[in-house]
């Protein structure tokens, strides 16, 4: 993964990358909502995710999703998080956590 990422960061011009950074630290300053609606169901989600797993399941790991639901509506020029957003934002969690267990299984450490 580290090798990919140098790939494309050397294959990216500073002044393009730099452009990146500026346009998502301007994305924290845009307002932003949550509905009603999708306030409730990101609630019972969340509810569901904890029954499921108790052990593993905090309120930082809600406000992560929070966070990656919130950049991901921003960076497509949406100010309210949308029920496909989050369910993204979930998707996009549970891959990073899948790809972290997969790199303590390799390294055999506790992360």
């Amino acid at each position: 993964m580290e090798e990919y990422m140098n790939g494309l960061l050397s294959a990216v011009l500073p002044s393009v990358l730099n452009k990146f950074r500026i346009y998502l630290t301007l994305l924290r300053f845009l307002d932003y909502n949550l509905s009603d609606d999708i306030t409730k169901a990101v609630e019972d989600d969340f509810v569901e995710m904890r029954k499921n797993d108790p052990q593993s399941i905090t309120a930082d790991d809600l406000h992560q999703l929070l966070v990656v639901a919130r950049f991901l509506s921003l960076s497509a020029g949406q100010t309210t998080l949308s029920r496909e957003r989050w369910l993204r934002a979930k998707q996009l969690e549970h891959s990073r956590r899948s790809r972290l267990q997969q790199q303590k299984s390799v390294n055999g450490n506790e992360l």
